[in-house]
């Protein structure tokens, strides 16, 4: 998997990105530099005001082509089509609230 995010974020190097959640975006910026670290991915990003780093978590999938890349979230995914096991996920109470939680992430050029 890290081999397929590895190709899949390659082209977006030193190319204006966003990075949105539910149609709002969360960051944007020319994006200089990724590489994963235990079990984030990090991210530097220049925009007009700062240059920027921050982590998401790795991605239970990732879809994409040159247009955009979606990592996926959701406890869907994570389950694989296992309806105990999902069952059994969405009962387990959150510690604190966290935009990553069953959402996708869309990274797309500007």
């Amino acid at each position: 998997m890290t081999e397929k995010i590895d190709n899949l974020i390659k082209p977006y190097l030193q190319k204006n990105i966003a990075f949105t959640f539910k149609h709002k975006t969360y960051k944007s910026g020319k994006l200089l530099l990724y590489k994963l670290s235990g079990n984030y991915l990090s991210f530097v990003i220049v925009n007009e005001k700062k240059k920027e780093t921050f982590e998401i978590p790795f991605p239970y999938s990732v879809e994409g082509d040159l247009s955009k890349l979606q990592f996926d979230y959701r406890l869907d995914t994570l389950a694989e089509n296992d309806f105990e096991l999902l069952i059994a996920l969405r009962g387990v109470t959150k510690v604190k609230n966290s935009r990553f939680y069953d959402s996708v992430l869309t990274i797309s050029a500007l």
